[in-house]
């Protein structure tokens, strides 16, 4: 027992490290999704010894650029957490105990407005990549959105869905979004 709780200690300084370190590296800039610029590169951590490979950012666009309806969805804290075994570097099943524990670290008393996503990209799937997103407003606070993703109801007359700003885009260069 005297082990456990020695290990378990080793784990929350561990989080709290990481945590500390990714929130340094997450509001130096932001990130729209499009490329794995250095600011992206920055805030990625592997921890070799534990197995885990987290990514934290702070995402924008989500409805400007036509993907979400809903402007609530506009910019999000993005915490991705993958698993992997330490010796043979494969693709690991997530502890849910450690996931739990980085979601309560890095979102705290909002953890609970946090948005789970499973993989979606074959990468992701085969990686086991869970994404946890933590909606902000303007300011970067949290906020508690209102409605679906998808939901018009909340969307600004004349909004333009991501195929039709990439159509906007390529023609006239412009977000008819902006």
């Amino acid at each position: 027992m005297v082990m456990k709780r020695t290990e378990q200690i080793n784990c929350d300084k561990c989080i709290a490290t990481l945590v500390a370190n990714h929130s340094q590296s997450a509001t130096s800039g932001e990130w729209n999704g499009k490329s794995l610029d250095s600011y992206f590169k920055s805030c990625r951590r592997n921890n070799p010894f534990r197995g885990i490979t987290t990514i934290f950012t702070r995402d924008v666009g989500y409805h400007t650029s036509g993907w979400w309806k809903n402007p609530d969805y506009e910019q999000c804290y993005h915490l991705s957490v993958s698993f992997f075994d330490p010796a043979t570097l494969e693709p690991c099943l997530a502890d849910k105990n450690i996931v739990r524990q980085l979601v309560k670290g890095f979102f705290t008393k909002y953890a609970k407005w946090v948005w789970i996503e499973p993989p979606y990209s074959q990468y992701g799937q085969e990686s086991g990549v869970f994404h946890y997103r933590l909606f902000c407003n303007d300011a970067w606070q949290p906020i508690k959105p209102r409605g679906e993703v998808y939901s018009r109801e909340l969307t600004a007359a004349g909004w333009y869905s991501f195929s039709d700003v990439q159509d906007a885009i390529a023609t006239t260069g412009k977000n008819p979004n902006r």
